[in-house]
């Protein structure tokens, strides 16, 4: 008869158990939910045949198939724990290339300094970054991070952290607003020329805004759509229209006055900037580079962009910092 099929890890919970004698202090120990472990224990036993744990509402012992099994496998626990510790540690100094996907606006102005920052810091890093404006699948592109602007992130597996929030605002070149007249409502968009991102079969586009009054849905056929918001923002700045667009992405245009911010049709709420990647417990490498980003959108979160510029560089807008997750 052949030897039955044993999970590892299942053996690990249950050495966590055989311990403490509690589901509870045995999930807080391995970092799971107390369900987490019933299950593991459940799938063990079936693979062995036989019941190892008493359990009830109130207590838990071993069972005599539970006492001989345990005292089998001493170093069990031990030798996970310690293999753990070395990936952990090897771990530690962040190596290799790490693949991470920004919208093309919001990537182009926190790029040049992150870059060279980040070079100086972790020599042995190499990135391989990603224009994304449509929020594609990160697994099937390969991707180790993702970071998105978002009013409310989609149920995902994925690890999310708030980075920082940004207003979402309408704006025009100075050329265009003076031709064709400044909207005061959502509805004169309806009048105006409007750009904004866009697919090959799809250029009709619902832009919805959250006001104090209620939230507002405006449907509108653009009269220009690209797939990168980057360069949409330069078509704007030479009047092709208005544009929506998170303050934060056009910091230099409004310090230079290539762009205009329309006032009464930015939304009441801030919006979320997030990084995204797909494990709990994320690489060395992708916490660095998460760190780098946040660190550079605070910088930019205490700038002001309408003061004089006294140093030749334009002054970004300021966006609020958010020192913790969602």
């Amino acid at each position: 008869m052949p030897a039955p099929t044993v999970n590892l890890s299942d053996v690990y919970t249950f050495k966590k158990l055989a311990a403490t004698l509690s589901f509870s202090e045995a999930a807080r120990q391995i970092g799971v939910s107390r369900s987490a472990v019933s299950k593991q224990l459940s799938r063990l036993e079936k693979s062995l045949g036989v019941v190892l744990i008493n359990r009830t509402t109130r207590s838990v012992s071993l069972t005599e198939a539970g006492r001989a099994f345990d005292s089998n496998t001493p170093e069990v626990d031990v030798t996970v724990e310690r293999a753990l510790e070395l990936v952990r540690g090897a771990d530690l100094a962040p190596m290799g290339t790490v693949a991470c996907a920004l919208p093309s606006a919001l990537g182009s102005a926190i790029l040049p300094t992150l870059v060279k920052r980040f070079a100086a810091h972790w020599p042995e890093l190499r990135l391989n970054i990603q224009f994304d404006d449509f929020g594609e699948d990160m697994i099937s592109n390969n991707l180790d991070l993702a970071v998105r602007i978002s009013g409310r992130l989609l149920d995902s597996s994925l690890v999310s952290k708030r980075l920082a929030s940004t207003r979402i605002v309408f704006a025009a070149s100075p050329e265009y607003l003076e031709e064709k007249g400044t909207p005061a409502h959502a509805a004169d968009l309806q009048n105006h020329r409007c750009i904004g991102i866009g697919t090959a079969v799809q250029s009709a586009t619902n832009w919805h805004l959250r006001k104090p009054t209620g939230n507002v849905n405006i449907k509108l056929d653009l009269v220009l759509s690209a797939n990168s918001e980057l360069a949409l923002i330069r078509a704007a700045c030479l009047g092709a229209g208005i544009i929506r667009v998170p303050e934060l992405c056009i910091r230099q245009e409004l310090a230079s006055d290539q762009l205009r911010c329309i006032e009464g049709l930015d939304e009441s709420e801030s919006t979320g900037i997030y990084a995204l990647y797909p494990r709990r417990n994320s690489s060395a490498k992708v916490k660095v580079l998460v760190d780098f980003i946040e660190q550079g959108l605070n910088e930019i979160a205490s700038a002001d962009y309408r003061a004089p510029r006294d140093t030749g560089r334009h002054r970004p807008p300021g966006i609020r910092s958010t020192a913790s997750n969602p």
